[in-house]
């Protein structure tokens, strides 16, 4: 009996919860986009960042790095999350989210937090395409003078985030870099439709960005 329950729970699946390394949010206004605070995401014409070689001044996006070292290499991946909060009081309606959900893609180019200029986003910056993102997101409600919860599938695709985490995996530097984008406009909604979300330099642990991953052992 014992050694059936030791068996079953060797075997149960394994979750691992990380905090990105490092962020920064990218914007060209931002007084300090490195520091963790908040990371934000809005877009323009309805587009939710700006396509290879195009200006992205009026857009804002934000830059995560995970370090991938301590995950378990050769388990098969079978779910992941990207868990955020956005701040209370959210200034877009339930309908714009769900038009315009968060959109997570993989990031052109490596940055570092503490040496990021607006001027390196011509060469860092989200993949553009519409096949690049791993999952979208949106609350589900907007309670009021609370952090709102937002949850992205990143297995949902139409990118396949099992690949670009085991190649993050094999990488030398074993570093995993996501972006967070939206299509949703402040220049036509008003200057309160945008995601802020709660950055890794949050004190409240639960309220950190977090990457939720569940391995079958």
């Amino acid at each position: 009996m014992v050694l059936s329950m030791l068996a079953l729970a060797l075997l149960a699946p394994k979750s691992i919860s990380l905090v990105p390394k490092e962020t920064v949010w990218v914007y060209a206004n931002a007084s300090s986009p490195g520091d963790g605070t908040f990371l934000r995401a809005w877009g323009v014409e309805g587009k939710s960042c700006p396509p290879d070689g195009e200006d992205a001044g009026q857009f804002s996006f934000s830059l995560l790095k995970w370090d991938v070292s301590s995950l378990p290499t050769g388990a098969k991946l079978i779910s992941a999350k990207l868990m955020l909060n956005n701040v209370p009081d959210p200034g877009y309606t339930l309908d714009a989210a769900k038009r315009c959900p968060i959109e997570v893609r993989p990031l052109v180019g490596n940055f570092e937090a503490k040496k990021w200029t607006f001027e390196m986003s011509s060469k860092v910056h989200p993949d553009s395409s519409d096949k690049a993102i791993f999952g979208t997101g949106y609350p589900k409600e907007l309670p009021k003078e609370v952090p709102v919860p937002i949850s992205v599938d990143l297995l949902k695709g139409p990118n396949d985030f099992v690949k670009a985490l085991a190649t993050a995996m094999a990488g030398s530097d074993h570093q995993l870099n996501l972006s967070l984008t939206s299509k949703l406009d402040p220049s036509t909604d008003g200057r309160a439709f945008v995601y802020k979300l709660i950055g890794q330099a949050e004190t409240k642990e639960w309220l950190r960005p977090q990457l939720v991953l569940v391995f079958e052992q």
